[in-house]
């Protein structure tokens, strides 16, 4: 565990319970990526070092992983030594991937040869996931090592050939979800809301080629109400949550009006007050327990979210009610309590697992890098700022937001703010 890598230096106060778990996310970054490439597994057994059948990585945990060493030495839970090698290596290892493809990544790899696994997709988001995480480290490590592998990862990027599909549609302004070399590019698109925002201030803020009408492209409406609050969409919890653990949108509105820190709040809202609800009567709903989100259920993994969009079959991902820190400090501090309180089994060395099914008897028992990966930013971001001000210091992320216009509005209690402003 992490305790072996402790230093001295005490990190900034934040409730214990907080402060715990995100130490133990942060030790799930150190102990699951390879030593050597730096690549993250996907998941890891929650109770006891089980090696998997096949070691997969994925490359947004990865990103996620690039974070946490930054956060972790920045603690003093690692030794800033080790955890710049570490960072050196894992991004000297991402250079050397075999199937890039116009400089995007594979969705999951072998974390020890780089072999592509399960003939998944070169994903935009994936590789906009670790991009993500890259340049929170560039930013914080501010080492010519780092700065020339980031820049050399980020420029190799053919931002073009993924939003035209490989200039088969030539007027497209959206990026495709991917390519696959048996079948090409992906149909699905990052056309509506989601966590595309955060692939969309990269792509701007990395590259001319990307017109500002990409931006613009993407839908937000129809508009969702549910009780007071009004939103995009429901459906899982991380996507309202992957944009704004990374960039702090929080009382800032495009230049088209949108508020997305009041959508993501709204429908955080929303997901609790239908769990208070419980429409369909599972067990454990309350206040204090709460969350659907995307996460492994009975039946696999599945899409679970609410109200409006997505199934509810009575599973609930603790970690991403916990990341809901950014949005409403006590709701997440009653959830951290209340599934420690009430479902102390699903509590283990990294922290909470991904989830359970009081409704069906039923328990996860892995952890999952990037909802970990969430969930540390959402703590790191609460106890005083750290990941959103390495993201808003680096020169692509304050590109990015300039052509989208982002800009500070001031107008008062999130609940007063209207979702758009004509």
């Amino acid at each position: 565990m992490l305790e072996t890598l402790m230093l001295t230096l005490a990190a900034p106060a934040i409730d214990p319970m907080l402060d715990d778990l995100s130490r133990r996310a942060v030790s799930f970054f150190w102990e699951q990526s390879h030593p050597e490439t730096g690549m993250t597994l996907d998941r890891a057994d929650n109770t006891v070092d089980k090696p998997k059948d096949e070691m997969v990585a994925s490359v947004a945990a990865v990103g996620f992983a690039l974070s946490a060493y930054a956060i972790g030495a920045e603690r003093g839970w690692l030794k800033r030594e080790d955890a710049l090698a570490r960072t050196q290596a894992t991004i000297a290892h991402l250079e050397k991937l075999p199937l890039r493809n116009r400089g995007w990544f594979v969705h999951f790899y072998d974390w020890e040869t780089g072999r592509r696994v399960w003939n998944s997709e070169t994903s935009s988001i994936d590789t906009g996931i670790m991009l993500a995480g890259l340049l929170q480290a560039d930013a914080y490590w501010q080492d010519p090592e780092v700065r020339a592998g980031t820049q050399r990862i980020v420029s190799a990027i053919d931002w073009n050939w993924m939003m035209t599909d490989g200039g088969n549609k030539p007027d497209s302004k959206t990026f495709s979800m991917g390519w696959k070399p048996e079948s090409g590019f992906i149909e699905a698109r990052w056309d509506h809301y989601n966590e595309l925002i955060l692939l969309y201030i990269i792509a701007l803020g990395a590259s001319p080629q990307v017109p500002d009408a990409s931006w613009d492209a993407w839908k937000r409406e129809p508009i969702i109400n549910y009780g007071p609050y009004e939103f995009f969409t429901g459906g899982p919890l991380f996507l309202h949550q992957m944009t704004n653990v990374f960039y702090d949108l929080e009382g800032k509105r495009d230049r088209l009006g949108w508020d997305y820190w009041k959508a993501g709040w709204a429908a955080t809202m929303a997901n609790r007050q239908y769990c208070i609800d419980n429409p369909k009567g599972h067990v454990g709903y309350s206040a204090d327990v709460w969350g659907l989100s995307a996460s492994d259920g009975p039946d696999g993994y599945v899409a679970y979210g609410a109200p409006t969009a997505g199934p509810d079959d009575g599973t609930l991902a603790p970690s991403s009610a916990v990341a809901a820190l950014m949005y409403d400090k006590e709701i997440a501090l009653q959830a951290a309590y209340g599934f420690n309180e009430n479902h102390p089994e699903a509590f283990g060395r990294y922290g909470f697992n991904i989830a359970l099914n009081p409704t069906k008897k039923w328990m996860s028992p892995d952890v999952i890098g990037i909802d970990l990966g969430q969930m540390l930013l959402a703590i790191e971001n609460h106890r005083d700022g750290l990941p959103h001000r390495l993201s808003a210091s680096h020169p692509i992320v304050q590109k990015g937001m300039s052509r989208i216009g982002f800009e500070r509005t001031f107008e008062g209690p999130i609940t007063e703010r209207p979702l758009r402003r004509q």
